[in-house]
C-alpha cells in the first residue's frame, strides 16, 4: 500500500488525482477529512449562523430562549 498527498491547489494536482482515480488498482480513501473540506463546513456553518442572525433582526424569525438551546 502507498499513500500520496496531493495538494489540491492546483490545475495540475486535480487533475492528476482524476486521472488516479480512474486507474482499476487504485481505491480513494474517504477525502471528505482533508483540511480542505474541513475548512469549507466551517465556512458553510458560519454563512449559515449569520444568514440566522440576519433573519433574527429582520424580525422574520424568532430567536431562540436560553431553556430553547438547552432542550435542543
Amino acid at each position: 500500500m502507498v499513500t500520496i498527498k496531493v495538494k489540491q491547489n492546483s490545475k495540475q494536482a486535480k487533475l492528476f488525482l482524476e486521472y488516479v482515480k480512474t486507474l482499476p488498482f487504485v481505491e480513494v480513501l474517504n477525502t471528505s477529512d482533508t483540511s480542505s473540506n474541513k475548512k469549507e463546513t466551517l465556512l458553510s456553518d458560519i454563512e449559515k449562523g449569520l444568514q440566522e442572525v440576519k433573519s433574527i433582526r429582520e424580525g422574520k424569525t424568532k430567536p431562540l430562549s436560553t431553556s430553547d438551546l438547552w432542550n435542543e
